[in-house]
């Protein structure tokens, strides 16, 4: 052995090895979050009920964002995108992909309509939701309302049956005595809740649509919605000569339409009635209603497409794109309230009227009926064609009641001087710049999301540029202040009002760039159980992946 031994590699000592295993965790968080997922807290209503950020019922997800997908591939339509808000490009917002670059679009009846203009000739083509996705964007209308309401029937509040002494309800079943005239199971709720109209408290568990309910009531801008699906297990004790699911749009000024599954001596088909001419029908098929057997049916008309179930499996779909319920779905204005806010009402007639029609021998019970409506796209101010640039998408909320979204961004443009003072943007020598109009009445308190904010006591206006930036500026509130932004200016010339030009519908306002798309949307993490008990929830099972 030679006599000069080895020199020992000092070991890493304990503190130094965690110190660097604490950096690689933290590094490798970092790249995660930046890279690959991020976690996000969805703060307001505009996507419910498929993400929820309720102040009412206190229902607040935590979303992961898939920030790598994007690097593989292109957005598509109906993905769930964060992306940064034009207006502010330091706040993340999260909406829905409804148009694609190039898209001509047109909102109407609650769908959104692909435009094409030929030789002076228009037509429009609807951009029709995939099954999954159509699957979790059902709203159940009946029973979530007469439970909401707390009502122990159902009869007379929010369905009526003709004849009245036919009809009996027997706990959540319903049974007819039938005959060769027509017996009639209808959806009305009209006097409670506006009818089969799009409520914003629709579709969510008992608890949630409860407090949501207290807030709003009815909406404030109400539209018939036409899409709905009517699910029902009927059971026959004698023998059913006529049986029909149907949905009946009765607008002003147009002829009823009518959109049926209808059943007669063991075969169904689809058919639209325009008035009481039979304009579309579909080829048939076999529903065997047998005595004394349960058989679930399952009709739908949504996106302009019927589509008929029996016992769970799909067994005729129909396109009725001609029929289509684009006009004559909104209620009238009536009005406006202060601050020239527009006042709406149902004309009369105006409804849309679920609804089961059966003829026969013998009794017909009708259990599990569920009612369900399609999440329904107002056009709010958006333009009747939306013309999306190249490059460029377009952003709508699932709850476009309640979500300021591409339909309604607006920028102003105002000058600033280079002493801090605000004057309109055609000042000679001043610098101009843009942000979000999102200004309140003077009366109300500051909003989070507020732009631009005036200070009468300082002389001064606060506001957000577009890259984010607070500026605080010299000037003051003029005499119309909410609806209109209009500004005072004091000059040699005396006291000057002007008025901040809205910008919309344009590149850098209403349209979000690719390059601004930070990723999709892919799941809800919180609330789960058993956390979500411990820490109190309406709604406690969100946990899941989302679509």
């Amino acid at each position: 052995m030679s006599k000069t031994a080895a020199k020992k590699i000092p070991l890493m000592g304990p503190i130094r090895v965690n110190l660097e295993a604490f950096g690689v965790a933290i590094l490798a968080a970092v790249l995660l979050k930046w890279f690959c997922l991020e976690a996000y807290q969805i703060p307001t209503s505009s996507m419910q009920p498929t993400l929820m950020g309720d102040q009412a019922s206190q229902v607040f997800d935590r979303i992961l964002v898939d920030k790598l997908l994007q690097t593989f591939r292109e957005p598509k339509r109906w993905d769930i995108t964060v992306f940064r808000y034009p207006l502010q490009k330091n706040q993340n917002y999260v909406k829905r992909i409804v148009g694609m670059p190039n898209d001509r679009l047109h909102i109407a009846g609650g769908n959104v309509y692909q435009v094409t203009d030929v030789e002076g000739r228009r037509s429009y083509t609807p951009l029709r939701k995939p099954d999954d996705l159509q699957d979790e964007l059902w709203k159940e209308v009946y029973p979530a309302r007469r439970l909401v309401r707390n009502e122990n029937k159902a009869l007379g509040l929010t369905w009526t049956g003709s004849p009245s002494t036919e009809w009996k309800e027997d706990g959540d079943a319903f049974t007819v005595d039938l005959s060769t005239s027509t017996r009639r199971l209808a959806f009305v709720d009209r006097d409670t809740d506006g009818g089969f109209v799009d409520v914003d408290w629709d579709g969510y568990p008992t608890a949630v649509a409860s407090e949501i309910r207290k807030v709003t009531g009815i909406m404030q801008a109400p539209e018939i919605v036409p899409d709905g699906r009517l699910t029902a297990t009927v059971t026959p004790s004698g023998s059913v000569d006529e049986l029909e699911f149907a949905f009946e749009v009765n607008r002003p000024g147009l002829e009823r339409l009518t959109f049926s599954l209808l059943i007669r001596g063991g075969k169904g088909k689809l058919e639209v009635q325009q008035g009481s001419k039979t304009v579309l029908e579909s080829p048939e098929f076999d529903v065997p209603l047998a005595t004394g057997v349960g058989t679930e049916i399952r009709f739908a008309h949504v996106d302009d497409r019927m589509i008929a179930w029996v016992d769970g499996t799909e067994v005729q779909r129909i396109d009725t794109d001609e029929w289509a319920c684009r006009e004559g779905c909104a209620a009238p204005v009536i009005g406006s309230d202060p601050g020239a806010r527009p006042r709406w009402q149902m004309a009369n007639g105006q409804s849309v009227i679920p609804q089961i029609v059966c003829k026969g021998k013998g009794k017909l019970r009708v259990e599990d009926l569920v009612l369900d409506r399609d999440l329904h796209y107002t056009r709010w101010e958006a333009p009747e064609v939306i013309e999306v640039p190249a490059g460029h998408y377009y952003m709508m909320g699932d709850n476009t009641l309640q979500s300021i979204d591409s339909r309604g961004w607006t920028a102003i443009t105002v000058g600033v001087t280079d002493d801090g003072r605000i004057v309109p943007p055609d000042t000679p020598g001043a610098r101009k710049v843009r942000g979000n109009k999102r200004a309140m009445p003077l009366a109300n308190a500051p909003d989070r999301d507020e732009t631009p904010i005036p200070i009468p006591s300082a002389h001064a206006i606060v506001m957000i540029d577009e890259y984010g930036e607070i500026l605080r500026l010299e000037g003051d509130a003029g005499g119309s202040w909410g609806q209109n932004v209009v500004f005072r200016t004091t000059s040699a010339d005396g006291d000057k009002e002007w008025e901040a030009v809205d910008t919309t519908n344009t590149e850098g306002v209403s349209f979000v760039p690719r390059a601004d798309i930070q990723g999709r949307a892919i799941m809800v993490f919180y609330p789960v159980v058993p956390l979500s008990w411990l820490f109190g929830s309406n709604w406690p099972n969100r946990f899941g992946f989302v679509r």
